[in-house]
């Protein structure tokens, strides 16, 4: 596919690629990133939190008697005293204890070893009720809800909460009419709290009736709108900041830490405060993946091809939508979805990366290859039977995609990996050294990679000599500013080292750039940053043509173009002159834009929808969004210890147009890394009995590190499309290349001949060898 031609984005620019550098990874080498927990201030505090040590009931009194009698503990902070208003408030102190290691307290010191110290001097008594802290406490492993079950609280008079339900087709009739028909009964996935390395953090002060907060997030201004609604003051009086952040995963979202420690600073007059988690409770505190199960039934005709898919489905406190993985990435003409969230008193779930799509492929990757098998053929072949086309139409909607790019990952990472002529039956082949061999495959279109920025905008000023600043209205997480720098020198047609970052993630200074999440900063950031790039230059274009040598060649503004921060004219290329010459003598200006919406029909005032035609359908139809992820995985399974030894991981991500190569390829790097880590390694530990989790630090909650990822077995792939919804072609990646890594447990499963039980958590030497039979 001919991709439009640009001078610095997309991958076969190699010598532009090679002048980008991001300063974001310069400034945390060199130990200079500004990071929440670096701030110093005359007269600060410190706070940490007291944790609920029951699963369910109510706070009946607090004692903090003992606590603030501990020299340099200043005050004790309950839900009386600073409630959050109304809504949730995870982070503020409760009175309806939810979970074990729910918030109670919030202990302010002159330091915060002593606040920690003062947590276990805080006395807490509850009125204990009945608690569900397994899945089995509410629903069977045949779906069937459990009688009588105890209530959690998290819901009214229930513990389920049915999400959306789709349907296309007539499934009864389609499954009726299929040759074969199975239904898997599929398995819970495995939950995980998200794992920052930097600990979760806020400091607040106030001047009068301003606060000054400053937060480790991926969504700066939603922050400050968190902390207008909690606080009931207007968004003018509130001034966030944030340069870096020390990952989030999705959890640093929508937390409230910065409310609340901004409601504890007014309480103390003003003072500056410091809240800050401990690395424990922060594996505690803090929101971590939904577990999922799936009841699936399919049905094909006699040449393997899907004619309908009965798919129930369970997710433990979040929401059970269906995601494009099922209905996007396959023809399937009849298709039924019910989803189920079941809500325990376990810790809050919320959204890590890529979040309903991994568990999902996980359990329609196990449907899949199981069919495959009873149709003879290998799981690519079943795959490649029923993959919609490049070309194919929303099943749904009947509107076009932006991008379809899983057919070419999925045909890059099996031949890469030589995947047809290393694949064999499940259980079959055995190494010389005893290891069991297989290699597994998956490929779907993602529900990430989104171009929604209708409600984010931009602003790029260019200065006196001619160089270009951007003010970025997002954060700083890995290497978002550069490549909204990238975008807007293509736009204007500057040189990329002529773009530089102004401010970023403060909100005093730029317009509202949205979260970092959903692989949507790309897209949609970038959608208001092309707008904006555009805004720039026809300004500049239109103060040019008053000025020499285009004012004696009577230019007008369509004749001008520009390369290199030189604008000249199209048809006279020696007619031209320096954006540097054509600024000496120009007024302050400054380019503003706001993005567009992939999803809705543009109209006569508002940007939306397609931005070039595509198979057919003008621009500013609206187009279903979202990328694409493929893998393959070899591995090598010790029947004695049940450890797998992964040999190769192929990994490949639909990325649209790349605008900055170096960026994309750390994302896809890591991405294998995490998925490596859903696969093997990630999972709760709870108690049984009281639900509290009892892996709280890093090294219990067994997350892999360098030594267990050898980086000479990481192959990655970026597939470069062309978005025709996104600026400049693009979209983002981060959340399809962690999605793919049901690929490990098909290779398991390639390997032994069984499917391994997750069970809320990884595929461990345990579970594999109690799969085996073995355990």
């Amino acid at each position: 596919m001919a991709l439009p031609e640009m001078k610095i984005v997309g991958l076969d620019n190699e010598a532009a690629q090679k002048e980008i550098r991001s300063r974001n990874m310069q400034s945390i080498l060199t130990g200079r990133a500004d990071y929440v927990n670096d701030r110093k201030m005359a007269g600060m505090l410190w706070a940490t939190t007291k944790h609920a040590t029951i699963s369910h009931g109510t706070v009946k009194k607090v004692d903090a008697s003992k606590a603030l009698a501990l020299p340099g503990v200043k005050a004790v902070f309950t839900y009386d005293d600073i409630t959050a208003g109304t809504g949730a408030a995870a982070m503020f102190p409760q009175k309806t204890v939810l979970y074990w290691g729910a918030p109670v307290a919030v202990i302010v010191a002159d330091d915060w070893y002593t606040a920690e110290r003062a947590i276990n001097l805080v006395n807490v008594e509850y009125d204990v009720l009945p608690a569900v802290v397994k899945t089995t406490d509410v629903v069977g492993d045949d779906g069937v809800a459990v009688e009588n079950a105890p209530l959690s609280g998290r819901l009214a008079d229930t513990n389920y909460a049915n999400s959306m339900p789709a349907e296309r087709g007539d499934v009864a009739a389609g499954l009726k009419a299929s040759a074969y028909t199975k239904t898997y009964n599929l398995p819970w996935t495995t939950t995980h709290q998200h794992a920052p390395i930097e600990q979760y953090t806020a400091f607040a002060y106030w001047i009068e009736d301003d606060v000054y907060v400053y937060l480790s997030t991926q969504n700066i201004h939603g922050h400050r709108t968190i902390i207008r609604n909690r606080l009931q003051i207007p968004l003018n009086k509130i001034h966030c900041f944030n340069h870096y952040c020390g990952g989030g995963h999705g959890q640093r979202l929508n937390n409230e830490e910065a409310a609340m420690v901004a409601a504890i600073s007014r309480k103390l007059g003003g003072v500056p405060v410091m809240w800050r988690c401990s690395k424990k409770h922060s594996m505690l505190l803090a929101g971590r993946q939904h577990d999922d199960k799936g009841i699936f039934t399919m049905g094909c005709d006699k040449d393997g091809k899907i004619v309908a898919l009965d798919c129930e489905y369970w997710t433990t406190n979040y929401g059970a939508t269906i995601t494009p993985i099922i209905s996007a990435t396959f023809t399937i003409p009849n298709l039924k979805w019910v989803g189920h969230g079941t809500y325990l008193n376990q810790p809050d779930r919320c959204a890590w990366r890529c979040v309903n799509d991994p568990p999902t492929a996980v359990h329609l990757t196990m449907a899949m290859d199981d069919m495959a098998e009873h149709y003879n053929m290998n799981p690519y072949e079943f795959r490649k039977k029923n993959i919609m086309g490049e070309h194919d139409l929303d099943q749904d909607t009947g509107n076009p995609f932006c991008t379809k790019e899983v057919n070419e990952c999925m045909e890059t990472v099996v031949e890469k990996s030589g995947y047809l002529s290393k694949w064999h039956k499940p259980g079959t082949k055995t190494l010389s050294n005893g290891r069991l061999h297989g290699i597994g495959l998956h490929a779907h279109h993602d529900s990430h990679g989104r171009v929604n920025g209708n409600d984010r905008g931009a602003v790029v000023l260019m200065t006196p000599d001619g160089t270009i600043l951007t003010e970025n209205g997002g954060s700083k997480p890995h290497n978002a500013p550069t490549e909204m720098n990238i975008i807007v020198a293509e736009v204007l047609g500057a040189k990329v080292t002529d773009v530089n970052c102004g401010d970023y993630g403060n909100t005093d200074v730029t317009l509202n750039g949205g979260m970092h999440g959903g692989s949507s900063f790309t897209g949609s950031c970038g959608a208001a940053f092309y707008s904006a790039a555009m805004d720039l230059k026809k300004k500049l274009f239109t103060y040019a043509i008053t000025r020499e040598p285009f004012a004696a060649e009577g230019a007008k503004v369509e004749d001008l173009d520009s390369k290199d921060s030189v604008i000249f004219m199209t048809k006279k290329p020696d007619v031209k002159a320096t954006f540097a010459n054509i600024m000496a003598t120009a007024q302050p200006m400054a380019g503003v834009g706001v993005g567009w919406h992939a999803q809705q029909n543009a109209t006569a005032t508002v940007n939306a929808g397609l931005q070039r035609e595509k198979d057919g359908f003008p621009v500013g139809h609206k187009a279903e969004w979202g990328s694409a992820a493929a893998s393959v995985t070899e591995v090598e399974v010790d029947p004695e210890t049940g450890e797998v030894f992964i040999t190769g991981h192929w990994n490949s991500v639909g990325c649209g147009r790349v605008i900055y190569k170096d960026g994309v390829l750390q994302q896809m790097g890591s991405g294998s890394e995490l998925q490596y880590a859903q696969a093997l390694y990630y999972g709760d530990i709870h108690d049984p009995a009281t639900g509290a989790i009892i892996g709280t630090q890093y090294t219990e909650s067994q997350l892999p590190t360098t030594l267990d990822i050898d980086p000479t077995t990481n192959y990655l792939y970026p597939v470069e499309g062309d978005d025709h919804s996104g600026p400049l072609g693009a979209h983002g990646i981060g959340e399809p290349c962690v999605g793919s890594y049901a690929s490990i447990l098909a290779a398991i499963y390639n390997a032994i001949g069984k499917w391994v039980d997750p069970d809320h958590g990884a595929c461990n030497p345990d579970r594999v060898l109690k799969a085996l039979g073995k355990a």
